[in-house]
C-alpha cells in the first residue's frame, strides 16, 4: 500500500502528514522525543492498517516536516490537543478512530474525553503521559529510566550518542528505524529541534511530569465512551506494566494486552503482533 505525504493548513501551521488507504477513519498520533515524527513511529503499522482504512498520520508541531510554533517554542500537550482538533477539522473529519502512542495518547485520551462524539474509538499504547504514577520506589526506577533515555543536552550531543541513548527504547533496533533516527536527528540539529526539547526534556521529576494526567485525565478516565485498547510493552523500563495496568483500572470499559520481548517502540519491535491487535480492535472483534 502506498503512502503519500500532504500537507495542509491547521492552526495556522503548514502540517506534513501521512496518508493512505480508503475506509473509516484512523489518525495515528506519535510522541514527543528527539528524533521521533510520523515515519519513524508508524513505518510498521501505517501500510498494513491502509489495507484496510483510510489512515492519517500527522508530523506533531515541531516534529518531522511540521515547523514549530511561531515563537519557536515546543509545544506542550494540552496545545497539542488544539492543534490536532484543528488538523481533524481541515481534514472534515467528524469521527476517527485515535491511537496515540506515549505522549501522543495524551492528546488522543483527551480529544476521547472533551469530544466523544468525535472518537469512536481509542487505542494508547505504552504512554507514560497517559498512565498514572504508582507511589514509592516503582516510580523512582521508571523515572530513572525515563530521565536516561531522554537526556537530550547531557546525552545526544553527537549522532552516534543519540543512537546509544535511545537504544533501551527498543529491543530490536532494527536497521530501518535507526537510519531513519539519524536522518531525523540531523534534522533535529538543523532545525532546533534538538535545542527546543533540550529545554523541554525529561529530568526525572516524575511528580511534575504526571502532574498533568493526573488534573486533566485521571477525574475524567471512567467517562469516556469510546471503546478503548490498551497495547503495553513487556519490557518498556520507562513506563512499567504496572502504570498501564493502574490507567486499565481507571477505564470503566477497556482491554489491555500487553506484549512481550518489547520496549518503548513496541510497534517497531514485534510488528505483525501489534499489528494484528489493532486490526482486530478497529474491526470491533473485541467490541464485547
Amino acid at each position: 500500500m502506498e503512502v503519500h505525504a500532504e500537507f495542509l493548513e491547521a492552526g495556522g501551521i503548514t502540517t506534513r502528514y501521512l496518508v493512505a488507504g480508503e475506509g473509516r477513519p484512523v489518525v495515528l498520533l506519535h510522541g514527543s522525543s528527539l528524533g521521533i515524527d510520523a515515519q519513524v513511529t508508524w513505518m510498521c503499522t501505517l501500510p498494513v492498517l491502509a489495507q484496510r482504512f483510510r489512515v492519517y498520520a500527522p508530523d506533531m508541531i515541531g516534529f518531522g516536516g511540521t515547523p514549530p510554533a511561531p515563537d519557536g517554542r515546543h509545544v506542550q500537550r494540552m496545545e497539542r490537543c488544539f492543534y490536532v482538533r484543528a488538523f481533524l477539522q481541515a481534514l472534515g473529519l467528524e469521527r476517527c478512530a485515535m491511537v496515540g502512542h506515549s505522549e501522543g495518547a495524551f492528546v488522543a485520551t483527551r480529544l476521547a474525553i472533551e469530544t466523544p462524539g468525535l472518537v469512536e474509538a481509542l487505542v494508547i499504547v505504552t504512554s507514560g503521559a497517559t498512565a498514572p504514577r504508582l507511589g514509592g520506589e516503582a516510580d523512582a526506577d521508571w523515572s530513572a529510566a525515563a530521565a536516561a533515555v531522554y537526556d537530550v543536552a547531557g546525552s545526544c550531543t553527537t549522532e552516534d550518542d543519540f543512537i546509544a541513548t535511545i537504544a533501551p527504547l527498543s529491543t530490536t533496533n532494527p536497521p530501518d528505524y535507526l537510519d531513519v533516527m539519524r536522518r531525523n536527528y540531523r534534522a533535529a540539529r538543523n532545525s532546533g529541534q534538538f535545542e527546543r526539547l533540550t529545554e523541554a526534556s525529561f529530568k526525572g521529576d516524575y511528580k511534575s511530569y504526571t502532574r498533568l494526567q493526573e488534573e486533566m485525565l485521571v477525574p475524567s478516565l471512567s467517562e469516556i465512551t469510546a471503546r478503548t485498547l490498551l497495547i503495553w510493552a513487556g519490557a518498556d523500563a520507562t513506563v512499567p506494566v504496572a502504570r498501564g495496568v493502574a490507567l486499565l483500572d481507571l477505564l470503566s470499559s477497556a482491554d489491555m494486552h500487553v506484549l512481550g520481548r518489547a520496549a518503548h517502540m513496541v510497534m517497531i519491535d514485534r510488528p505483525r503482533a501489534f499489528n494484528r491487535l489493532l486490526m482486530d480492535f478497529l474491526d470491533g472483534e473485541n467490541a464485547q
